[in-house]
C-alpha cells in the first residue's frame, strides 16, 4: 500500500501537499458558506464555482505545453504563491469587514488561472518524483488517498472553525498551508527529461491532439472524465444548500459534516485502490459501474430527508467519484509516452476543469428556478446516461485497456 513512500521526494511531496490540501478544503467550505450567507442565491453559489473553473477553458491546454517544456517544480511553486496571496487577500478583507461577493469572484478567477498552469504540471510531475517508475500506479493511488484524506479532515476542521471562530481563520490557515509545499518543491531532485521538440506552442498542442485522436482508449477515458465533471462534481457546490435545509440552526457545522461524509467515502475508495487495482481488462467495467453507483446515490439524495441516510449516500458518492477518476488517471498515465505526458495530462485536467464550471452553472440555474431536489436528480440522471454511453462506445469499438 505504501510502496511509493520508499521514494524520499515523493514522501516529502505527499506530506506537504496533504497540508496544503487541508487548507484548500477549509477555504472551499468557508467560501461556499460565506457566499450563501452573503447572497442567499443558489445561482451566485454556482457562479462562484463557475468563476474558479472558467480560466481552465482557455489556459489548461497551454498549461500542458508549459508542463512539458519548463521546470514543473517552478510552475507548481509559482501557482502555490498565487493561491496563497489570494487566500491572504480574502482573509484580510473578512477581518476588516470589507468582504463582498465580487471580491470572492475575483479571487476565484485568480486561483483558477493559477490552477490552469499548475494542474497539468502537478499531474505530470508525479512520475518525476520516482526513481523507480514501476511504483507509478501506487503513487497515483496514494496521491488520490492523500487528496481524499484531506477532503475528510479539511471540511471537518472548517465546520468547527466556522462555528467557533468564523471564516477568517479558514482563509488564513489556507494561506499559510501553501508554504511547506513551496519549501519541499525547492528541495526536490530534478528528474524531468528535457523536451525533444522545439516546435511552437500551437504545433505542440496539435501534436498532442493528434496523439489523443489516434488512441481511442485515451479519448474515451477523457470523455468519461468530462461527463462526470459536468454531471457529477457540481453536487459539491450545492452542499451549502443541503446544509441550510438540514441544519437550519447550525449550517456551518452541518456543512462540515456533509463534506466530511463525501471525503470519508472518497478516502475509502482511494484506500481500496491503493491496496488493489483491477487488472487492465476489468478497469473499463469498473469505471462504468462506479459511474452508475455515483448517479443512483446522487439521485437518491433528492428523495431523502433523514440526516444519517443523506450522509451515507454522500459517502457512496464520494467513493464512486474517486474510483472513477483514479482509474481513468492511472490508465492514461500508464499508456502515454513521457514526451506527451504534460500535454495529454493537461487534456485530462482540461476535461475535468473545463466542463465543471458549466456543470456548476447549470446546477445553480436548476436549483434557483426548480429547487435543490430537481437539480440533484438531473445530475444523477446525467451520470446514468453517461455510463450507458461509455458502455455502448466501449463495446461498439471493442476498446480494451491492455
Amino acid at each position: 500500500m505504501f510502496e511509493a513512500f520508499r521514494e524520499t521526494d515523493y514522501r516529502r511531496f505527499w506530506a506537504t501537499q496533504f497540508i496544503s490540501n487541508i487548507g484548500s478544503w477549509m477555504q472551499t467550505i468557508a467560501q461556499g458558506w460565506l457566499v450563501y450567507r452573503l447572497t442567499d442565491s443558489p445561482f451566485l453559489l454556482g457562479f462562484v464555482g463557475f468563476a474558479s473553473s472558467i480560466p481552465s477553458l482557455f489556459l489548461m491546454l497551454p498549461g500542458g505545453v508549459v508542463a512539458d517544456h519548463f521546470d514543473r517544480r517552478r510552475v507548481v511553486s509559482a501557482s502555490q504563491w498565487a493561491q496563497a496571496l489570494s487566500a491572504l487577500y480574502l482573509a484580510v478583507a473578512i477581518r476588516t469587514g470589507h468582504i463582498g461577493v465580487w471580491q470572492i469572484i475575483l479571487a476565484s478567477l485568480v486561483v483558477g488561472v493559477a490552477i490552469s498552469f499548475s494542474a497539468p504540471a502537478y499531474q505530470a510531475m508525479v512520475v518525476d518524483l520516482l526513481d523507480d517508475r514501476s511504483r507509478l500506479p501506487n503513487a497515483v493511488a496514494m496521491n488520490s488517498l492523500q487528496f481524499n484524506l484531506s477532503r475528510v479532515v479539511g471540511p471537518l476542521l472548517a465546520g468547527v472553525t466556522l462555528s467557533a471562530w468564523g471564516g477568517f481563520w479558514c482563509f488564513l490557515f489556507n494561506a499559510i498551508s501553501f508554504l511547506p509545499l513551496i519549501w519541499a518543491l525547492g528541495r526536490m531532485t530534478r528528474r524531468q527529461r528535457s523536451p525533444e521538440s522545439t516546435a511552437r506552442l500551437w504545433a505542440r498542442l496539435a501534436e498532442g491532439f493528434r496523439y489523443v485522436r489516434a488512441d481511442r482508449v485515451v479519448l474515451l477515458l477523457l470523455s468519461i472524465i468530462a461527463a462526470v465533471s459536468f454531471f457529477g462534481f457540481p453536487y459539491v457546490t450545492m452542499m451549502p444548500m443541503v446544509a441550510r435545509a438540514l441544519y437550519a440552526h447550525d449550517d456551518a457545522r452541518g456543512l462540515g459534516l456533509l463534506m466530511g461524509g463525501i471525503g470519508a467515502g472518497a478516502l475509502a475508495g482511494s484506500a481500496a485502490l491503493s491496496m488493489f487495482t483491477p487488472p487492465q481488462r476489468r478497469i473499463m467495467p469498473a469505471i462504468i459501474i462506479s459511474i452508475v453507483i455515483f448517479g443512483v446515490a446522487l439521485g437518491a439524495v433528492a428523495f431523502v430527508r433523514a440526516h444519517e441516510t443523506i450522509i451515507a449516500l454522500l459517502v457512496i458518492c464520494g467513493a464512486a467519484m474517486v474510483v472513477c477518476g483514479a482509474l481513468c488517471n492511472t490508465s492514461i498515465q500508464q499508456r502515454i509516452p513521457d514526451a506527451m505526458r504534460g500535454r495529454v495530462l493537461s487534456m485530462y485536467t482540461f476535461a475535468f476543469f473545463a466542463f465543471l464550471p458549466f456543470g456548476n452553472l447549470l446546477a445553480g440555474v436548476i436549483a434557483e428556478h426548480h429547487g435543490l431536489g430537481p437539480a440533484l436528480l438531473a445530475m444523477g440522471g446525467g451520470l446514468l446516461v453517461a455510463a450507458l454511453a461509455a458502455l455502448m462506445l466501449s463495446e461498439a469499438k471493442h476498446l480494451r485497456l491492455e
